[in-house]
């Protein structure tokens, strides 16, 4: 009796220790990141039959449970990499929001000041200190326009690096997944049990993929992760990790996007229309939402500014009695050729009316027998006016562009043309002579002759814009959509925000240690640890009293 009833206690002195250890470890790892509360599986032993009924021998300890549950997680990595992707755009978005909305720096502040000297001048067309106040001005106002478009194209060389070391966090995370996919299926196999450290380890490393590009997690005969990404693209497939790269994208080459190595050591171009979650889709939305929108508005902006400028400084006559020259020289539209093209086709591009033309790059596709002409802006299908140019290639007109291709397309080949985006940061002042301004009217009428210069000034309150708003109108119009963006991504970023801390709150109820919680599991095992060391104290003595009889 005595020897069962000291196995008996020894088996719950053996699972008070198993459970002081387990929730000793639960303390341990109060604060490491990715720990998942674990608990010791206490289960009855089977009894031993007597003639009385069967009689108990203790407990068994089956097992170290650890705490999870698989529907939270996937709801909380869902709502994490959509976060991820709000905040990442929203900071990204609210320097844009700086740099356009200081009214006492900003370009609409030194437009201002530009218009002031000319009205100066109006007033005194021969003052040789008003010419010149009127070129140092525009010299300043050009300043601000490659100053403001600098930093915007700073910022896309940013995305290009964010787009880098996204790419590499990736790597990084996918192929330790990979290798702890290996170690758990080595480990589970060779001692039967679940290696909670490595588990927890793995989940971690999800969560921070996920935090970088949303992905999906499929549990193989449960038991490995296969993990995809960008819409369905595989990852991870059991200990093996696929490459990702980041590579020029083929429309343009000046723009980093994620590729995928192939078996065959090929590369393929994911669509960024797949690339929507994580940090990584934040980033790439902000180039297509936020940045390339505000570089096109201030080119158009610029374009607006300069060429009517030039053609009303042209219809004018100078201090010397010369026909004005341009007051302002930048770079028109370009045209970029897709990398993957195989035809001859050369695509060039003109402008025909500056006041409609809009701020947006368009895509050209050649489908075998024509070109479909997109506005990327609004994603608007153009038809253009057929038409030819001095060289007798064919020419299609529309929104302002005259583009002229000559050479031989191939079926599925494409082009990007680039309106207004190199505008604002080639933008200068034409001419050094404060006398070149084209003040007169005619070219005999006298230096006091304020005609033309009165045109200039009415340049002001033109509707320069798409023919719709004026120059500060377009400018305060740019300013408020971004403001609008940002306050738009704020408010979803905030929403976002509030459902990942519910469902991380949700997910720590079930994973995370709660202190109070331990502390009063470690009195009662304790408890329990003493009161099984009490049962061996008896059982001992009875055993001592049974041998002391004579």
């Amino acid at each position: 009796m005595s020897s069962s009833l000291i196995n008996t206690a020894m088996s719950g002195l053996n699972a008070a220790q198993a459970a002081l250890s387990t929730t000793g470890n639960n303390i341990a790892n109060v604060s490491v990141a990715g720990y998942n509360r674990q608990t010791a599986i206490i289960t009855q032993s089977n009894g031993t039959s007597t003639p009385v009924g069967y009689i108990g021998n203790g407990v068994t300890v089956t097992g170290v449970n650890r705490e999870y549950n698989s529907f939270v997680v996937k709801q909380l990595l869902g709502a994490s990499a959509t976060g991820s992707a709000l905040s990442t755009q929203l900071d990204q978005a609210s320097s844009i929001d700086d740099l356009l909305g200081d009214s006492s720096t900003g370009i609409d502040a030194t437009m201002s000041t530009f218009f002031k000297g000319l009205q100066t001048l109006t007033s005194n067309a021969s003052d040789s200190s008003a010419r010149q106040s009127v070129l140092g001005e525009a010299q300043g106002l050009t300043a601000q326009f490659n100053s403001s478009a600098k930093y915007l194209n700073d910022m896309n060389t940013a995305v290009n690096q964010q787009v880098t070391q996204n790419v590499d966090q990736i790597n990084t995370f996918a192929s330790q997944v990979a290798k702890l996919n290996n170690q758990i299926t080595a480990t589970r196999g060779s001692t039967g049990q679940e290696p909670n450290a490595l588990l927890d380890q793995r989940d971690q490393l999800v969560s921070q993929l996920n935090n970088v590009t949303g992905v999906v997690v499929t549990q193989q005969d449960g038991d490995t992760y296969n993990i995809s990404f960008a819409n369905g693209t595989p990852l991870v497939s059991g200990g093996n990790a696929k490459t990702v790269v980041a590579m020029a994208s083929s429309a343009d080459p000046s723009k980093l996007t994620v590729g995928m190595t192939q078996p065959d050591g090929s590369v393929s171009e994911i669509q960024e229309s797949r690339l929507t979650t994580g940090s990584l889709g934040g980033t790439l939305a902000f180039r297509k939402d936020n940045l390339e929108p505000a570089i096109n508005q201030l080119g158009q902006l610029a374009l607006a500014l300069s060429d009517s400028f030039n053609t009303t400084n042209k219809a004018g006559f100078d201090l010397n009695g010369d026909a004005g020259t341009n007051f302002f020289s930048f770079t028109g539209a370009t045209t970029v050729g897709n990398t993957k093209n195989t035809g001859s086709a050369q695509v060039s591009v003109a402008y025909t009316d500056t006041a409609a033309v809009k701020a947006s790059d368009y895509t050209m596709a050649y489908n075998g027998s024509s070109w479909d002409v997109t506005r990327v802006s609004d994603g608007a299908k153009i038809t253009p006016t057929a038409g030819t140019d001095s060289s007798g290639n064919p020419t299609m007109n529309f929104d302002g562009l005259s583009v002229s291709v000559s050479g031989t397309p191939d079926n599925n080949d494409s082009v990007t043309i680039k309106t207004v985006s190199n505008v604002a940061g080639s933008m200068n002042v034409a001419i050094s002579d404060s006398s070149l301004i084209a003040a007169a009217g005619a070219a005999n009428s006298g230096v006091s002759d304020n005609t033309n210069a009165q045109k200039l000034l009415n340049l002001q309150t033109a509707k320069l814009v798409e023919g719709k708003s004026t120059l500060s109108g377009a400018y305060a119009s740019m300013v408020s959509n971004v403001g609008n963006q940002v306050a738009t991504l704020t408010t979803t970023s905030t929403s976002q925000a509030n459902i990942v801390t519910q469902l991380t709150s949700q997910q720590q109820s079930i994973s995370g240690v709660n202190l109070d919680e331990e502390y009063g599991d470690l009195q009662r095992y304790q408890q329990y640890y003493l009161a099984n060391a009490q049962v061996v104290k008896t059982a001992s003595t009875i055993f001592d009293a049974i041998i002391n009889i004579r």
